[in-house]
């Protein structure tokens, strides 16, 4: 584990689609007790980046309660909340999550980190790559801090703009797996509504609430169960 890298997650409460779904319980935990703990699975350091709104004071007892690391910081720019929580710890390299995914590809986001020694910006989120909700992002911190937000959305989708202008630079690249390629069209692991929050809590019902089972065996169970895949498609 590198002392300046870390995965950080960005969480709040205040979700316009789904609110609160951060403690959101499955089972005997909330959803953010999955992400974060199969995250502690690739052994680097985690840290969470939330807000100074008051609706998020909940969120922040619970990762005290837990002994999360955890920084708040702006609640609709979310770009500067990401700098501001790299300053704060030393950070310079980022894997960036969300902490709506609970599934995030552990494996290959451990294979991946070898890319920092030649990118400044993976992307590993866009549209048509990764199964979505299994995916993250390499970002170094200088990229952060050299984005100049032109639209709203460049301050709320951390890497909007890196995204628009990947091809600029040589040192940006997209994150591609040819499992992941095969598969992306009908599976959604991400948790943005409440038929995702029921496909997530049926699959770690199934697995028996566990935070570390493989993509691979998670995409197994849903192709033998279409039904389950189809309570969320058709809203992404």
């Amino acid at each position: 584990m590198k002392s300046n890298r870390a995965i950080i997650v960005q969480a709040r409460m205040s979700s316009k689609r789904l609110p609160g779904k951060s403690l959101m319980k499955i089972g005997e935990y909330p959803l953010i007790y999955y992400v974060l703990n199969r995250l502690k699975i690739t052994g680097e350091q985690i840290i969470v980046a939330t807000s100074t709104d008051s609706s998020d004071d909940v969120l922040v007892e619970y990762l005290e309660e837990q002994d999360f690391k955890f920084f708040r910081g702006s609640l609709d720019n979310v770009l500067d909340r990401y700098i501001t929580t790299a300053y704060k710890f030393g950070i310079e390299e980022i894997i960036r999550v969300t902490a709506d995914n609970p599934f995030v590809d552990i494996e290959l986001l451990k294979g991946s980190l070898g890319l920092f020694k030649k990118y400044t910006y993976v992307d590993g989120i866009y549209e048509g790559g990764l199964i979505k909700g299994t995916g993250f992002e390499l970002v170094n911190i200088s990229e952060l801090k050299n984005t100049s937000p032109l639209l709203p959305g460049h301050k709320e989708h951390v890497t909007q703009k890196l995204r628009e202008e990947l091809e600029s630079s040589a040192k940006r690249i997209r994150l591609k797996n040819s499992f992941h390629i095969n598969r992306v069209s009908d599976i959604i692991l991400t948790c943005d509504f409440r038929e995702d929050f029921d496909l997530i809590s049926s699959i770690l019902s199934h697995f028996n609430y566990s935070f570390n089972e493989p993509i691979n065996e998670i995409v197994n169970y849903l192709n033998n169960n279409q039904s389950l895949k189809k309570l969320n498609s058709h809203l992404h």
